[in-house]
């Protein structure tokens, strides 16, 4: 399994839903035996709080994974975003975001900001937008995740910029079966040491329904990075399968 970096995660909840309060939990966990011990944790959850004219969530994601004990995987986010209604199309996004990467070398990713979104769509059924904005980040990255032995004791890279922000998403939920299906871009630049850097990555899931409170879903997200802070592959993928506890 390649992990990706996640740059953003977005859970969104229509603001017409009867609903004041949403919340989901996935945990998964998965061994396999060969030569070592594999494992795989995988947990995701989020709460949503709604109110008439915004909703806030909270929404975390971890992954770990080891191979007879050793650590091969170890990657999460926590994120906390607010939704505002400017007017019936318009919504003004503001969150924060911490965030790790292990595998990739990213100790620790830190971000405010704020997405001004058009809403094209936006019903219990179906929800479109677009949107961009601006948001202050903060990155440590070791070596860690370079193919060179050379670079191993390379000290640690601290980078703090501001970086614009590009999004999209388009979604279509079945309520009869609570089939789902989602589809997220993201795209955001800026410059490190004189040199424009540009982080593009996509989100695709499709939920499948086993009975009204438990589902399966089938997701895969990449990145793909121009100028990543260190030499690393600049493009990275992931596919995982979750199953899904709602109340």
């Amino acid at each position: 399994m390649v992990q990706a970096q996640v740059l953003n995660t977005d859970k969104t909840i229509a603001l017409d839903s009867s609903k004041k309060t949403q919340a989901s939990i996935s945990v998964s966990i998965a061994t396999d035996q060969q030569k070592k011990s594999l494992v795989d944790l995988f947990y995701t959850g989020d709460v949503t709080f709604i109110k008439k004219n915004n909703t806030t969530t909270f929404y975390s994601k971890i992954d770990k994974v080891s191979n007879g004990g050793q650590s091969i995987q170890d990657v999460g986010n926590f994120q906390l975003k607010n939704s505002c209604v400017l007017n019936k199309i318009l919504f003004l996004e503001t969150f924060l975001q911490h965030q790790w990467d292990v595998a990739l070398g990213l100790e620790y990713r830190n971000l405010a900001g704020f997405n001004l979104v058009h809403h094209f769509k936006n019903t219990q059924t179906e929800d479109f937008f677009c949107g961009a904005g601006v948001f202050m980040e903060n990155e440590k990255w070791n070596w860690s995740a370079v193919n060179d032995d050379s670079k191993i004791y390379t000290p640690a890279i601290i980078v703090t910029h501001p970086k614009l922000n590009i999004t999209a998403k388009y979604s279509l939920l079945n309520p009869a079966n609570n089939f789902e299906f989602i589809f997220r871009f993201f795209n955001q630049s800026g410059t490190y040491h004189n040199q424009f850097s540009n982080r593009t990555s996509a989100f695709n899931q499709i939920q499948l329904p086993i009975n009204k409170k438990l589902s399966t879903s089938l997701n895969i997200d990449f990145i793909y990075d121009t100028a990543p802070i260190v030499p690393i592959d600049h493009f990275h993928y992931n596919f995982y399968q979750t199953l899904t506890y709602s109340f």
